[in-house]
């Protein structure tokens, strides 16, 4: 298993995993509390699009066992190349903070690669600078939580 260096707490303990296509859906207990799948179902139903047909869909989930910092992205790839990832931070607090990367290219996310960042707060645009502000002040908090 691979693990990555959490940007919160600083531990070498944060896993990626690799979430199920909606197919996976469909075969969870509906009697469940609300999961993973259920949010990223929510948050893909939330930005419809039919005239929109992907290539490609890719989505992992990122989670410190040590802090509790998590995240999720999903990548969308259309048919002209045209590449769009979505960051979820710190899924189950309030406000979720979310952003969105446009690319014309599908290689690794760079200053260089990312033609525009989208910042929200719950489902409204932000400034980029109160965006981080409310993302820093959440990893100081886990941080502090883990230290003491």
């Amino acid at each position: 298993m691979e693990y990555l260096q959490c940007k919160a707490c600083g531990c070498m303990s944060m896993i990626p995993v690799e979430v199920a296509n909606e197919d996976a859906f469909e075969a969870q207990d509906p009697d469940e509390e609300e999961s993973v799948y259920d949010l990223l179902d929510e948050i893909l139903s939330e930005k419809p699009d039919p005239a929109k047909e992907l290539a490609e869909e890719e989505s992992s989930y990122f989670n410190c066992h040590v802090c509790g910092d998590n995240w999720m992205t999903i990548k969308e790839v259309d048919l002209s190349g045209k590449c769009q990832i979505t960051f979820i931070h710190q899924m189950g607090m309030m406000p979720i903070l979310k952003r969105i990367a446009e690319m014309q290219t599908q290689i690794i996310l760079t200053d260089q690669t990312v033609q525009d960042w989208v910042y929200y707060l719950n489902d409204e645009p932000v400034e980029e600078d109160k965006w981080m502000e409310k993302l820093q002040k959440r990893r100081k908090i886990l941080k502090s939580v883990c230290t003491n």
